[in-house]
């Protein structure tokens, strides 16, 4: 009987033993976890995960996204290495190049996604390797308050001088800001994105794909010249970052922005009501091209669990949590997803989206052609350039001459 109960309590406290190995914290650091209806879809395939995976907790790390690369590398360069992360898209080449992240391909060959897997897949392999896999792809282009500019007596510009009469129509008639965009310069990577868009949609860019700096010709003069005429005129707030731009334009306050389709999602979550007026157009820029940056899942190559991680990607490609991805945030997501009829009745610039991702791609990753492995550094001397050129130190022709000066010093470092 004794030695009965003695094997009963071996065996009890063996299996207990077990079970406490088996329960541990998968740890997902990522910017999204409280961004509404975006924050809500990530935390239910997060349940979903640990409902499938009894004994797993995931660890919802929220780094916001102003500072989730420089915080993200910084702990892992100090060996806080999570089990799985989404990424930017700008983070990828230099991700690689320091061998930070793992190979995904026998993952995604076991999955049950692998023909879904959205194109842009190519951006993440390097020597054969696939490195991450798309989580978005969505374009940025002209979001519009409809309401706002209909007040103002104006409709959706298709150029930059209707664009820039429908701004100074919203000022003068309704007293709001007709464009929104981050001029906070403590945020670099919005401030260089917004610069994006302007360079990019006058046919240039800050550099060339042979390396060529390019921030004092013609295009980058003409474009930077745009905007700060914007900031002078008082057509656009600021010293603001992103996130408020974003809230003033759903608080109906601004009546444009070059923005991705996320912003519907913030829209949804501060004002519904707005949503039936707000419209997603081409750029009215020459070349309408739409700034695609996206972000991508990936797995680091000393991730503690990378078998769950694996795990963790089927759940968040799971084909009807895809499904809701497009319609529900309306967002392009990573995988092939036919959206309903039903869906394309109520969000009729969805089909839009789609055809301004196909026809005017540009700027993926939202690095510096040429630049991508460096790309942190040249965007932080851009927008330190800027700075001086927006607070007025500097008119816009003397700032980019300095900088050109200054980017060509400092890629003879390299």
């Amino acid at each position: 009987m004794m030695k009965a109960l003695m094997t009963a309590a071996a065996l009890a406290l063996i299996a207990g033993t077990a079970s406490a190995q088996d329960s541990y914290t998968f740890r997902m650091p990522s910017w999204m976890w409280e961004e509404g209806i975006v924050g809500d879809w990530n935390k239910d395939r997060v349940a979903a995960f640990e409902a499938a995976n009894p004994g797993i907790t995931v660890d919802k790390t929220l780094i916001p996204n102003t500072h989730y690369e420089q915080t993200l590398i910084t702990q892992i360069a100090a060996g806080d290495v999570p089990d799985f992360m989404p990424v930017f898209t700008n983070m990828l080449a230099p991700m690689i190049d320091a061998g930070i992240l793992a190979p995904m391909d026998e993952c995604i060959e076991s999955s049950g996604f692998a023909d879904r897997i959205l194109p842009s897949v190519s951006f993440a392999q390097v020597d054969g390797a696939t490195y991450g896999v798309p989580l978005t792809m969505s374009p940025q282009s002209l979001l519009a308050n409809t309401q706002l500019l209909e007040e103002a007596g104006v409709g959706i510009p298709t150029n930059l001088d209707e664009f820039y009469a429908a701004a100074r129509a919203v000022k003068d008639k309704t007293g709001e800001f007709g464009y929104g965009f981050p001029n906070d310069t403590a945020s670099a990577i919005h401030v260089y994105i917004n610069s994006m868009h302007w360079l990019i949609g006058m046919g240039s860019d800050w550099s060339q794909p042979d390396g060529t700096i390019t921030a004092n010709d013609e295009s980058a003069i003409a474009a930077v010249s745009w905007i700060k005429r914007f900031l002078d005129e008082g057509l656009s707030p600021k010293g603001l970052g992103s996130k408020t731009v974003r809230q003033m334009f759903a608080d109906g306050k601004v009546a444009m922005l070059f923005d991705g389709p996320w912003v519907v999602s913030t829209v949804k979550t501060i004002n519904p009501d707005l949503v039936p007026h707000v419209t997603f157009e081409v750029m009215p820029t020459p070349t309408h091209a739409a700034i695609t940056g996206g972000a991508f899942y990936v797995i680091p190559k000393d991730s503690p669990h990378p078998d769950d991680a694996c795990k963790m990607l089927n759940v968040f490609y799971d084909p009807e949590a895809q499904q809701r991805y497009l319609e529900d945030l309306v967002q392009i997501p990573g995988t092939i997803v036919e959206p309903s009829e039903a869906f394309l009745e109520e969000v009729p610039y969805a089909g839009k989206m789609a055809e301004i991702a196909a026809k005017y791609p540009g700027g993926i990753g939202y690095a510096p052609p040429g630049y991508e492995i460096q790309a942190a550094e040249f965007r932080q001397i851009v927008v330190d350039g800027l700075s001086r050129i927006y607070s007025g130190e500097m008119s816009v022709q003397e700032g980019l001459d300095a900088l050109q000066k200054q980017l060509e010093n400092w890629t003879k470092t390299l």
